[in-house]
């Protein structure tokens, strides 16, 4: 029985272990998102490893509305149609329960400099996935989730 109990407590101890490491943190979540979307030409937000199922859902029906007006003509995670140039600083990240925000300022080193611009990103823990992108907000577009909500409601 002892041996039994041993070989449980390792079974169960390498599980946590091999669980934590695939597990990444609120914070090590957006700095590699902004690591993608400063260095990858190609990267695009709208992907079910980014969004959550429902934002990416409305993010797919804005797109195939074949309308590329609003909060669609460019990236809101990087607030730019082209990322040459930019950087991003994490300034904060509050996190409660299975809920982070982080605030992350934009930045771009591009001739003339548009002024800094703060996005706030709502997270959101999934099971088995960790965490993913549940809302943007800027100064702009208070929700992105409320936006593409009301343009899908509106096509009917």
């Amino acid at each position: 029985m002892g041996t039994r109990f041993i070989a449980a407590l390792l079974i169960g101890g390498l599980f946590a272990a091999a669980s934590a490491k695939t597990t990444i943190g609120p914070q090590t979540f957006v700095a590699q998102l902004y690591q993608r979307a400063t260095r990858d030409p190609h990267f695009s937000y709208a992907s079910p490893r980014i969004l959550t199922a429902d934002l990416f859902d409305l993010v797919q029906r804005d797109a195939n509305s074949g309308k590329k007006i609003g909060a669609m003509a460019y990236d809101p995670i990087c607030q730019c149609r082209d990322n040459d140039g930019l950087s991003a600083q994490i300034i904060s990240i509050t996190v409660s329960g299975d809920r982070a925000i982080a605030q992350v300022m934009l930045r771009f080193d591009a001739m003339p400099s548009p002024p800094p611009q703060r996005v706030t990103l709502l997270l959101t823990r999934t099971p088995l996935v960790g965490w993913k992108v549940a809302d943007i907000r800027t100064s702009r577009i208070p929700s992105l989730r409320a936006l593409l909500t009301r343009r899908a409601s509106a096509r009917g």
